[in-house]
C-alpha cells in the first residue's frame, strides 16, 4: 500500500512519505527483476481511508474533511473498495499487471485543487 504522499508533501507525513516513496521504486525494481519468473509487482495507492493508522497522523481530520470535498465521488476510500481491486488483480490476465502504482481511490488523487468553499476547481 502506497499513498499520495510518496511524492507529495503532506504535512507530519515525513517517515511515512520517505517509505513510501521508497516501496514505490521498489515496486519497480522487483517488477523487473521477478518478471522473468512471471512474478508480478504492484503497489495500491489507496484514497484517504478512515483506519486506526490515519487516525494517529497529526491533522487527520483535515485531511479526512479535503478527501471527501476532492473525491469526484464525495466520500473516502473504504477498505472494500481496497479488495475490490486486489482482487482484480487476481484474476484471469491481471498477471500481466506489473511494476505500476494503482489508484484505487474513486478518481480523488486527480483532483488538485479544492476552493475554501468545497468547490472543485
Amino acid at each position: 500500500m502506497t499513498s499520495s504522499g510518496g511524492k507529495s508533501v503532506i504535512p507530519f507525513y515525513g517517515a511515512i512519505s520517505a517509505a513510501k516513496a521508497s516501496l514505490e521504486s521498489h515496486v519497480r525494481q522487483l517488477s523487473s527483476e521477478l518478471g522473468e519468473m512471471e512474478i508480478s509487482v504492484n503497489s495500491i495507492m489507496a484514497g484517504v481511508t478512515d483506519t486506526p493508522a490515519l487516525r494517529k497522523i497529526p491533522g487527520n481530520v483535515s485531511m479526512i474533511e479535503v478527501a471527501r470535498r476532492k473525491n469526484p465521488r464525495k466520500r473516502l476510500t473504504t477498505p472494500e473498495d481496497i479488495a475490490k481491486v486486489i482482487s482484480v488483480l487476481c484474476r484471469e490476465g491481471g498477471e500481466w499487471i506489473s511494476g505500476g502504482i494503482i489508484h484505487a481511490d474513486g478518481g480523488e488523487e486527480i483532483v488538485n485543487y479544492v476552493g475554501q468553499g468545497g468547490e472543485v476547481i
